[in-house]
């Protein structure tokens, strides 16, 4: 089987390609972030997402967008995917993301909205945030003079066991 993992060089993304090499996969990675084994290429622009899709079975869809163009993203995926083939799509999400009024939140229930509508094959797996965004949290808060203690429930999942799941 071949895969391509989106943001293949991020936080989950290299931890899924990572899984995916070791268990003998043939694994591409996309990428804007240059490296080795990475096809270049940009979801915002489309540049290098058309051969990064070609010939691949699954698209593992790690990257993400903290700025609302989460469906955008999917949007140039889609494209390329309808244009390669008609590959398997995995795309990750958030648990809560139909309940939480987070702008962030909203557009991954969008972008999980417009797969379901794409026509082509999908599914979504959704995730608690990961241990590093507690951690980023504390650390920004820690610089101030009396460390806030937010109302907030967490329950955070290592970036490990999702990347097992997926």
């Amino acid at each position: 089987m071949r895969i391509l993992v989106t943001g293949g060089t991020g936080q989950l993304g290299s931890v899924v390609v990572e899984r995916l090499r070791a268990a003998g996969e043939e694994v591409r990675v996309l990428s804007r972030r240059a490296g080795p084994d990475v096809v270049p290429g940009d979801l915002r622009t489309g540049r290098g997402v058309d051969s990064a899709v070609a010939g691949v079975d699954v698209v593992v869809h790690c990257a993400t967008d903290f700025f609302g163009r989460e469906t955008d993203f999917a949007r140039t995926l889609v494209e390329a995917a309808r244009w390669a083939g008609v590959p398997h799509l995995v795309y990750v999400s958030i648990v809560g993301v139909d309940r939480v009024p987070l702008g962030y939140y909203r557009a991954k229930l969008e972008t999980e909205e417009f797969l379901a509508s794409s026509g082509l094959p999908y599914t979504i797996q959704r995730a608690t945030q990961f241990h590093a965004l507690v951690r980023t949290l504390f650390a920004g808060a820690s610089r101030l003079p009396v460390l806030p203690v937010p109302r907030l429930s967490f329950q955070p999942v290592d970036v490990r066991d999702v990347a097992g799941r997926l």
